[in-house]
């Protein structure tokens, strides 16, 4: 009951989830699903809420320090591995778990960790740890490798790391079999793991977007963002415009990778030239994508869509009423509260679990249920929440609408200004375009 819950607000905090691979998960056997590590809680849903398996979790033990949390934790099937900075006299506690997790899989059940270790908070992989490949071989060795386990790389790609209402792509990528370890692992255990924990990032990486750059990380962000689907648009087909768009950003950041490293002039040229331009739309106070959406505005759609605005007024104003509290709370204890902005989903994520069906409830009982008759108020209470994610996608037609007719009935310095802006913007996407041979 808890997952279908947990699955249905996953899916309303997303506006497109798009899952591919899941022919790759092997059915009847072993599995150790090692996905990358970028956003905190928000990474071990991406899977919970995309597969049939009840996977044990193993996280860092750090967040099991409460009483109360630990026993949550542990209902979730979360359980603690310990690192050195959790002191060494902790290490020994490994054992055990690994020992459970051992007898898990001597079961063909389902276990998942992150080979990272760690989370980013980054489009940026970091170095894989051994822990999975101990567990593998160590598992398979207890069992004469007959176990036939199967580890599956996951590559979980967010289009905004801690906004509401982002698209999420999760890619289940093809097994690797430990069998074809056994022979190296009798020989070299320290190498057969090196060698697994290699093939596992070799094998993930395939399926993020992986920024290696350390001095220029923001900067093929920013490329990204300004001619990934333009790159897509024109580079690549077919119907799954996720998997397309990730494949694009994947192609493009290598191509600027690429340059970087053989052309480091042209390169740096072409960062001079995106920071300008990047500098200049902030002293006009504009953002990027309000110079996006201006560049759609035409007469006669722009006035379509702002009918369609005032006709959607009072499913807006519902929304807003069911949603507005619960949904601004959360985020504002956050702000204050949370300092590493990777946990800022995670923490809305949680507590609006918690909020979210209090507050219609209160709402129910208050507003709703002396108003109207028992039917029609179930049903308002079963349209909350489809009302609050409504609202959301409305209140951001709504400012794209105001931003187009600013523009459209504005006066002429501010069009002109607008027009400048755009046509920056699209000699950018074209240089960068042109920088990686497009």
């Amino acid at each position: 009951m808890v997952r279908i819950y947990v699955r249905f607000a996953f899916w309303l905090s997303h506006s497109r989830i798009t899952v591919t691979g899941l022919e790759n998960i092997p059915k009847d056997k072993p599995i150790i699903f090692a996905p990358n590590h970028q956003n905190a809680l928000m990474d071990p849903l991406a899977l919970v809420c995309t597969n049939k398996l009840q996977t044990v979790w193993l996280a860092r033990a750090d967040i099991f320090k409460s009483g109360t949390f630990r026993f949550i934790l542990k209902f979730l099937k979360i359980w603690p591995i310990y690192r050195i900075r959790d002191g060494k006299e902790n290490l020994s506690n490994n054992e055990d778990i690994f020992a459970r997790v051992i007898q898990l899989l001597e079961n063909r059940q389902s276990v998942a960790l992150f080979p990272e270790a760690a989370h980013s908070g980054k489009r940026q992989m970091l170095p894989h740890k051994k822990a999975i490949p101990r567990i593998a071989l160590e598992a398979e060795e207890k069992n004469g490798f007959q176990l036939n386990l199967q580890i599956v790389p996951v590559g979980i790609s967010y289009s905004h790391y801690w906004k509401f209402n982002r698209s999420l792509l999760v890619q289940y990528g093809k097994p690797i079999s430990i069998d074809n370890f056994w022979v190296d692992y009798e020989i070299n255990p320290q190498k057969a793991m090196l060698d697994l924990r290699d093939q596992i990032h070799d094998k993930l990486r395939l399926l993020v977007v992986d920024i290696q750059s350390e001095n220029y990380y923001e900067e093929y962000e920013s490329m990204r963002l300004l001619a990934g689907k333009t790159y897509a648009a024109t580079k690549f087909g077919g119907k799954n415009k996720a998997l397309q768009q990730f494949r694009a950003e994947k192609e493009l950041i290598a191509k600027l990778e690429i340059l970087e490293t053989q052309s480091p002039n042209e390169f740096n040229a072409l960062i001079g030239q995106l920071n300008r331009y990047k500098s200049e739309i902030r002293k006009a106070r504009l953002s990027d994508r309000q110079i996006e959406n201006t560049e759609k505005a035409q007469g006669l759609k722009t006035s379509v869509r702002i009918a369609f605005a005032l006709a959607t007024l009072p499913v807006f104003l519902s929304g807003l009423l069911f949603n507005g509290l619960p949904f601004l709370v959360p985020r504002a204890i956050a702000t204050r509260k949370v300092k590493d902005k990777t946990f800022l989903s995670s923490f809305n994520f949680v507590l609006g679990l918690i909020i979210f069906p209090v507050f219609y409830l209160v709402i129910y009982f208050i507003l709703v249920r002396p108003r109207f008759s028992e039917q029609l108020s179930l049903i308002l209470l079963i349209l909350m929440p489809f009302l609050g994610k409504a609202a959301y996608w409305l209140f951001q037609f709504y400012t794209d609408v105001a931003g187009q007719t600013m523009y459209l009935a504005g006066r002429k310095n501010y069009k002109s200004k607008i027009e400048i802006f755009v046509k920056k913007r699209r000699k950018m996407i074209e240089l960068i375009l042109d920088k990686v041979n497009f």
